[in-house]
C-alpha cells in the first residue's frame, strides 16, 4: 500500500516521539527519520489540533506525545493527517463511482462496499501505537506479533460488550 507523504513523515513522527518518550526537537525528529522539517512542523500543527503531539515552543522547546502511545490508534494519526477527512471522501467516491440504486442488487453491493470500508477502519483503530513499537522489536515475527495482539485486544473489547 502506498501512503501519502503527509500520512508517511506523520506516521514516522508520532512513532518517533512514542519511542523517544519525551520532549524531542523538530530537528532531531526530522534529522532521525528523513522528514523535511518544515513539512514536519506543518503536519506537526495537525497532529496538535488533533490532540496527539503537544508542542513546546522556544530554544528548549520541541515535541512530544499528547496522551499515552496506548492510547493513539493508527487510524487517528491517518485521520489527523488526511486533508480530506475520509467520510467526504467516500460520499464523493460513491457518487462518482456510484452503482445505480435501482436494483436490490446494486444495494447489495453498495452495503458490502461501506462495509469494506468501516471494516478497513476498524482494523486501523485497533492498532495502537505502541502495538506497532511493540511488534517490530522482533522483524521476523512482526506481523504475527501484530495479529497476536489485535486479536487479543479485539477479544477483550468482545468481552466488555
Amino acid at each position: 500500500m502506498q501512503l501519502k507523504a503527509s500520512i508517511d513523515y506523520g506516521l514516522r513522527a508520532v512513532l518517533y516521539l512514542a519511542h523517544k518518550d519525551g520532549l524531542c526537537s523538530s530537528r532531531d525528529i526530522a534529522r532521525e527519520m528523513a522528514i523535511p522539517r518544515d513539512y514536519l512542523i506543518q503536519l506537526a500543527q495537525l497532529l496538535r489540533n488533533a490532540g496527539i503531539v503537544e508542542a513546546r515552543p522556544g530554544k528548549h522547546g520541541g515535541y512530544r506525545l499528547a496522551k499515552d502511545p496506548s492510547e493513539i490508534s493508527l487510524l487517528s494519526v491517518m485521520t489527523a493527517l488526511d486533508e480530506e477527512p475520509k467520510t467526504e471522501t467516500r460520499k464523493k467516491q460513491s457518487r462518482r463511482r456510484g452503482l445505480p440504486a435501482k436494483s436490490e442488487e446494486a444495494e447489495r453491493i453498495k452495503r458490502a462496499y461501506q462495509l469494506a470500508l468501516e471494516s478497513y477502519d476498524s482494523y486501523l483503530d485497533a492498532i495502537t501505537l505502541d502495538m506497532l513499537l511493540d511488534c517490530s522489536g522482533d522483524s521476523s515475527a512482526g506481523e504475527a506479533c501484530l495479529a497476536s495482539r489485535f486479536l487479543q485486544k479485539e477479544g477483550n473489547s468482545l468481552a466488555y460488550r
